[in-house]
């Protein structure tokens, strides 16, 4: 009885580590078809989101000094 309960905790044992081998075969085929295949795509859209020219205009009320006097209005 207890032989056999050791070989079903062996077995559970191997097949989570197929399972676990079998993950982490899958995430770092994700990776590198992330880095080599659209590597250059990506980069090309971070650099077009990073470099685009836009003017934001914001909203401030009036800014007053330390005695209270107005300084700058926008």
């Amino acid at each position: 009885m207890l032989s056999n309960l050791n070989m079903s905790r062996r077995k559970r044992i191997m097949y989570m580590m197929f399972i676990s081998f079998f993950i982490l075969i899958l995430l770092i085929i994700r990776i590198g078809f992330i880095q080599f295949v659209q590597g250059n795509w990506l980069s090309e859209l971070a650099y077009n989101q990073q470099s685009l020219d836009r003017q934001i205009n914001p909203k401030r009320g009036t800014i007053y000094d330390a005695t209270r006097k107005k300084r700058i209005s926008c």
